[in-house]
């Protein structure tokens, strides 16, 4: 097959019009990294190499698309870019690539990801912990992260925080009533705080809420 005219699709791609009637939807850049001109010969072989380049090409650049918006972890990465269709053998590549030159690092994902709902949120370090492991996140990092984030007695400040937004001006003697603290205890324990921290953290509130 020998290449009759390449005519320009859009900004970013090209249509490869081959003498025998076929067309490669081609990238721009994949045309320029592989030289083609009118009149070279494509081989079957390469036909498809340059297909496959192509695809190489649209999941990097879909990969840089997602990323440049928040960090991801590559579960949630390949998850995306499977979404659109993508081969599997092909994500797993660029994903590779990607980690290779430091573009994805689960490591910086789960410590920002952490950081951020620890200070914007005020999420306890069981919650962020579930939340990452949902995420894929490999256990040793989660552990690493979840110790830099919440040095000992830190989770016992996000559940007070929590606390005092909720109880807001009740007293003592409401926060000793039964259904009132398994109300709290509960909300608590959707925050992501273990039962021990929520008991910490509800004798501290109620210290400070005596009149």
């Amino acid at each position: 097959m020998k290449i009759e005219k390449i005519v320009r699709k859009n900004d970013r791609n090209v249509i490869v019009q081959l003498d025998n009637g076929e067309k490669l939807f081609l990238s721009k850049e994949v045309v320029l990294k592989n030289g083609l001109r009118k009149g070279d010969q494509i081989s079957d072989d390469l036909s498809l190499f340059l297909i496959k380049e192509n695809q190489l090409f649209f999941i990097r650049q879909r990969s840089f698309n997602y990323l440049g918006r928040r960090p991801h972890s590559r579960f949630e990465l390949a998850t995306k870019l499977k979404l659109k269709k993508y081969n599997s053998d092909l994500i797993e590549t660029v994903l590779d690539e990607l980690e290779d030159k430091n573009y994805l690092n689960d490591y910086e994902f789960a410590l920002s990801f952490a950081s951020d709902k620890q200070k914007f949120k005020h999420f306890g370090s069981f919650r962020i912990k579930n939340e990452l492991i949902k995420k894929r996140v490999n256990k040793e990092i989660i552990e690493k992260v979840i110790t830099e984030i919440f040095p000992e007695g830190n989770d016992i400040e996000e559940a007070v925080y929590h606390l005092n937004k909720k109880i807001k001006n009740k007293n003592t003697e409401e926060l000793n009533d039964k259904k009132v603290r398994d109300k709290l205890i509960a909300f608590l324990i959707r925050k992501g705080f273990d039962f021990e921290t929520v008991k910490t953290a509800l004798e501290i509130v109620k210290k400070g809420n005596v009149q």
